[in-house]
């Protein structure tokens, strides 16, 4: 067991909504990362340890989708010979960079506001940290300090702060699922005034700044099922937002669109139900439905595109594919194929 990952025993995906639709990767990644580790230290640079074909995870391009546009950044992992890597996609032509080139994993990127620098999860030092990468040079440093499992960070606004999940302080409510118990941390973006967010004595994950800001939103289970929250970075006003209480449903992963109006997130209305992608007014009510895709085994991650026009989120139907979607859910375009499991897609900021 590598120190900071979480425990590889799992509950099945109806028993859990984060296994079903976000933390099934982890267990995966988990133990690909363990079979690339075995490998390196056998055969150390080997290409069939680390090397990939160019059309492994979007290396050999894909199709230009102008009328989508924009730039995508995006977690792949393949299982002969990627590890969990981060690549940047230019929807209009198609193109697809390679940002990582270690065999760490590298996963659940966000931007900056500015958009030269994102702030990610790796396990490039042996334990499952936070670090920050300048885009352009592919300077990397890291930011929180090996202490438990830190990860799925989220940068303000204003860049001066960023929000992360950590089980640094140890395990203070029911681990539902087992291994799986973290709080949201915020720390300034130079690794200074690190603090716990809330102290619920339950699971949050997913942070997500307001544009303005003034609210982060997540998920957490603490009252009962998992659904929407969203607080202060001060943590007061604690606010919940979708109830799924008794139903055997949950919501997870919210995003909010570029004018602050509406949060996107993945859901299902029952147990019995897979994952679609929703979306709902910030200050709360009804929520929309986006995708209905029955053969599909779910739908996550989603995030606005700058002028809110697309939502972009991961599908897993014979394996994981990133797809565009208009929020009526009129229009959906399929983004990348082949190789590889692509997963976590994040629009870089216009």
């Amino acid at each position: 067991m590598v120190e900071g990952w979480p425990s590889p025993h799992l509950p099945t995906a109806g028993a859990d909504p984060l296994f079903a639709v976000g933390f099934r990767w982890q267990d995966r990644a988990m133990r690909r990362w363990f079979s690339g580790l075995a490998c390196l230290a056998i055969v150390a640079g080997a290409a069939a340890c680390g090397g990939s074909s160019r059309a492994a995870c979007g290396g050999g391009g894909t199709q230009p989708r102008p009328e989508v546009g924009g730039e995508i950044l995006y977690t792949c992992y393949e299982s002969s010979s990627q590890p969990g890597g981060l690549f940047l996609l230019n929807a209009s032509s198609g193109q697809v960079q390679r940002l990582t080139s270690d065999h760490a994993w590298n996963v659940d990127a966000s931007w900056s506001p500015d958009g030269r620098q994102i702030v990610y999860q790796s396990t490039r030092e042996g334990r499952s940290d936070v670090y920050v990468m300048n885009v352009s040079t592919k300077e990397v440093r890291r930011l929180s300090d090996g202490r438990g499992f830190n990860g799925y960070p989220s940068w303000s606004p204003d860049g001066m702060w960023i929000a992360y999940e950590s089980s640094r302080d140890g395990i203070e409510g029911n681990q539902d699922p087992p291994g799986y118990y973290r709080e949201i941390y915020l720390v300034r973006e130079d690794g200074t005034d690190l603090h716990r967010l809330l102290a619920t004595h339950a699971s949050q994950s997913g942070a997500a700044w307001s544009p303005a800001g003034d609210q982060i939103a997540f998920a957490s289970h603490m009252g009962g099922a998992f659904d929407l929250y969203t607080v202060a970075p001060d943590g007061t006003g604690l606010r919940q937002l979708t109830n799924h209480e008794g139903s055997g449903g949950f919501a997870t992963y919210p995003r909010w669109s570029a004018d602050g109006s509406r949060i996107a997130f993945s859901a299902a209305s029952s147990r019995s139900n897979h994952a679609e992608i929703y979306w709902m007014l910030a200050a709360g009510g009804e929520a929309h439905q986006v995708t209905d895709h029955p053969a599909a085994d779910w739908d996550g991650w989603p995030d606005w595109s700058p002028d809110s026009r697309w939502i972009v989120f991961t599908r897993k139907q014979h394996g994981l594919q990133l797809f565009v979607t208009s929020p009526k859910g009129d229009s959906i375009v399929q983004l990348t194929y082949g190789a590889g499991d692509k997963d976590q897609p994040r629009w870089r900021p216009a």
